[in-house]
């Protein structure tokens, strides 16, 4: 409903400019208001609660949110359907979203309309922020299985125009489609934006928008400046999720992701403990919006860094400095150590050309295997991977065996993602 979503975003602009305690009140009295409705609605939380000796009132705070067990995917595909929504909602009425199920099996999310058009406001909030304007047009590569079935009734006036392009498509189509449409600001995976760049890069043919925007997966310094230099335009990053919409987002100050905190709580852990500011977390997220199905410090996978920084543009939403990958994409070192995937950027093939696309993939605690799609110029370059395997078992350990595998291409996931670094080592449980 688009009135609904005008009088969200109203309220969230508002918001930006909070003085840090009064964004703390405000979110508490939400957390309260999610827990108190979930364990009275939600048979799976109110089972959870009464297992660990927990009421509603015993979460008066944002700290006190600990006293609350994880909840983790494994346990909501676990139960019945029934257990998981609320008992006062009529999910027939509501949307679903399916997360893509890239590190296991997906999960449908059923969400009230209410949090859609909240969810929606969020995002209009991010986007309007860093200069989006109504009559500006957006492309966006995408999945094209979440493609909207029909353009809304000011879509047809000419107000906030979307192209949507298939993430499938081969860069050269993904270029016509470009030049055609000739978008202000352009939205996709950072991969799919990477493969892009390096067409129009070979080719010396680029268009040229405003702004790119990047999501769903890690954003590395190199594939930044690669898309940031093609297209002439500032790439601003956005962390979000299907479970919780938009996270975190940048501004072009590239001072951090400033937080959601009007919609959700983020926690930043190591093996249950909060963490201090600037130190790495796994992330635990609480929803403050959406009451059909609510997850309370849900374990998303991810990893980052909470920072207390202030923002030179004012805003007065916190910091997070950066998003480190899923913990997933971390690998084992043979003495235990946790490496990020951002070491692999470009670590180890620094000033090493012909090398058009990597994965990483650690299928044993020993073993590293590491993907290479190539040009014709980097065949038979084995004194070069060579000192490539040696940097690695420098890092890894002496006794870390690599593999390389030279190929034509890397395949995507089934979502169009293409994941860098991949690690099938559990680091914890969950």
């Amino acid at each position: 409903m688009i009135a609904r979503v005008m009088l969200y975003s109203f309220a969230l602009r508002r918001n930006l400019r909070l003085e840090p305690s009064s964004l703390k009140e405000l979110q508490r009295r939400k957390l309260r208001v999610i827990i108190k409705h979930a364990y009275e609605n939600v048979p799976f939380y109110h089972k959870k609660f009464d297992e660990s000796g927990i009421k509603p009132d015993d979460v008066k705070s944002i700290a006190d949110l600990s006293k609350v067990p994880v909840t983790t995917k494994s346990e909501i595909q676990a139960r019945p359907f029934e257990e998981v929504v609320a008992r006062n909602v009529d999910v027939n009425k509501c949307a679903k979203r399916t997360t893509s199920g890239s590190t296991g099996l997906p999960l449908t999310i059923v969400v009230d309309r209410r949090a859609v058009d909240f969810d929606e406001a969020v995002w209009f909030r991010a986007l309007s922020e860093v200069g989006l304007r109504p009559w500006d047009r957006m492309a966006i590569i995408a999945d094209p299985r979440s493609f909207p079935k029909s353009r809304s009734w000011f879509q047809r006036l000419g107000i906030a125009r979307r192209e949507y392009i298939s993430i499938f498509d081969g860069a050269e189509r993904q270029l016509v489609l470009m030049e055609k449409f000739k978008p202000d600001f352009v939205k996709g995976y950072s991969s799919s934006l990477e493969v892009l760049a390096n067409f129009c890069k070979q080719q010396a043919l680029t268009f040229k928008p405003r702004f790119v925007l990047t999501s769903a997966e890690l954003l590395d310094d190199e594939s930044r400046k690669l898309i940031s230099s093609v297209f002439e335009a500032d790439v601003l990053d956005n962390y979000s999720c299907e479970e919780f919409g938009l996270l975190a987002w940048e501004c072009p100050a590239h001072m951090g992701y400033h937080m959601n905190v009007d919609s959700v709580v983020m926690e930043f852990v190591d093996n249950g403990e909060t963490i201090e500011s600037g130190e790495r977390g796994e992330v635990l997220c609480t929803t403050l919006v959406n009451q059909t199905m609510p997850l309370i410090r849900y374990r998303i996978g991810d990893v980052g860094v909470p920072v207390e920084d202030k923002c030179s543009c004012g805003r007065t939403l916190p910091l997070m400095k950066v998003v480190e990958g899923r913990l997933d994409d971390f690998l084992l070192a043979l003495d235990g150590r946790m490496i990020s995937p951002t070491v692999f950027f470009p670590y180890p093939f620094e000033n090493l050309r012909g090398i058009k696309q990597f994965r990483v993939v650690q299928e044993r605690r020993d073993k590293l295997t590491i993907q290479l799609a190539v040009t014709e110029s980097f065949l038979n370059r084995n004194q070069d991977l060579e000192k490539a395997r040696r940097k690695i078992q420098n890092l890894f350990g002496e006794s870390m065996q690599t593999e390389f595998e030279i190929l034509k291409k890397i395949n995507k996931d089934p979502t169009g993602k293409l994941r860098k670094v991949i690690s099938k080592i559990p680091l914890y449980g969950g």
